[in-house]
């Protein structure tokens, strides 16, 4: 009974002097009191861009459904599917020939009623002749005046079916009217088509320029309708979720007259040049756009931001060489750096490398840079 009374004593303290130790090595961060390698940048105030981080789409600004003017049957096709082409380009052919001879009818209909009122004139020159020299009543001389007013009216209503005649024959010969994108050729030649039918024959997207589909929350009205007034907002678009590309400039273009209710935002339309097609109808882009300067913003590196269940902190180096964690409040943020209005001041030093490490009251080693070493 002795023997295991003194067992269980020397197991006691062997936990209580192992937990001393786990204790002693964790106030370290690493192995037993040994800093940990890091590296560091001080917290800096500077005047940073006041900038809106939004997602949207890209779309076109015109789109346009072509359909035929008028009945008739394709006879040709001048383009295919998916092709690029230039305001009025030939698209489709109609068949021609039965606009064509009313038209040639109409025309004739015109040299006859020419005809006629020539014929109309000279009665009544020749009646007014006679009815200066009293030998025709007034009342024949009235009634040709009327015959020929009648020969005009007729002569001008044929003049006008020949313009329409002629505007109908141009409209069997379909072409663009925007620049743009063919998409899938919809009814083939061959087909009989209506005037304004349902379906269109195809659809052209431009796209140059293009246009950016995007929502704000609500809150940011004013600050965007305040600084759009003075001058029109200009838009960074990133076109490749992770690719080197540059940004393409955009400007705002316009403000949804309403606030959506279901989702307390604002949707907003931009407009950039698209000369070499990395913007493309329906597809997602990230864009920045700029509000106005903040001055004298808190500045720190956006890889000194660490996310946890509380929130996004960063770890502040104290004058004794250990490390704080503080909850951090992020105005605005973006790959290079975050803009913080709570948890950090001036002059201090926040870690970049090594947090992974590092836990509340790690000692950390700073590496000298050449800097320091000169002083």
């Amino acid at each position: 009974m002795a023997h295991s009374k003194k067992l269980l004593l020397w197991m006691v303290l062997f936990v209580l002097a192992s937990c001393s130790k786990g204790e002693e090595a964790g106030k370290g961060g690493g192995k037993g009191n040994q800093p940990v390698a890091v590296s560091v940048v001080q917290v800096v105030r500077k005047n940073v861009p006041l900038t809106l981080q939004a997602m949207g789409n890209a779309e076109s600004c015109h789109t346009v459904a072509v359909k035929s003017r008028v009945d008739g049957e394709i006879i040709r096709s001048h383009i295919t599917d998916g092709q690029e082409i230039p305001q009025g380009q030939p698209l489709f052919d109609l068949d021609s020939r039965p606009f064509q001879y009313r038209l040639n009818q109409l025309k004739a209909n015109l040299q006859r009623d020419l005809a006629l009122l020539d014929n109309a004139k000279a009665k009544e020159q020749r009646q007014v002749v006679l009815r200066k020299e009293k030998i025709a009543s007034e009342e024949n001389t009235s009634s040709l005046v009327s015959v020929r007013q009648a020969a005009e009216a007729t002569v001008a209503a044929d003049r006008a079916a020949i313009a329409e005649g002629e505007l109908q024959l141009a409209f069997t010969h379909i072409v663009s009217p925007i620049s743009g994108m063919v998409g899938r050729i919809l009814i083939q030649a061959g087909n009989l088509v209506k005037a304004n039918d349902t379906n269109p024959l195809v659809v052209i997207n431009q796209v140059d320029p293009m246009c950016i589909s995007f929502t704000v929350a609500e809150q940011h009205l004013p600050i965007i309708r305040k600084s759009h007034a003075k001058s029109p907002l200009t838009l960074q678009v990133y076109a490749s979720k992770g690719a080197d590309d540059p940004p393409i400039s955009a400007t705002l273009l316009s403000l949804d007259h309403a606030i959506d209710r279901q989702t307390a935002s604002l949707r907003l339309k931009a407009m950039a040049d698209n000369p070499t097609r990395r913007l493309w109808p329906g597809m997602f882009v990230t864009l920045a756009m700029k509000l106005a300067d903040r001055p004298d913003a808190l500045v720190i590196p956006a890889q000194a931001v660490q996310s946890s269940m509380k929130g996004a902190f960063a770890y502040v180096v104290k004058p004794d060489k250990t490390v704080e964690q503080r909850l951090l409040t992020i105005a605005q943020e973006n790959k290079e750096e975050s803009v913080i209005t709570n948890g950090v001041n001036e002059g201090e030093w926040v870690v970049t490398v090594g947090q992974w490490r590092l836990k509340p009251g790690a000692l950390v080693e700073i590496p000298q840079t050449k800097e320091d070493a000169k002083k």
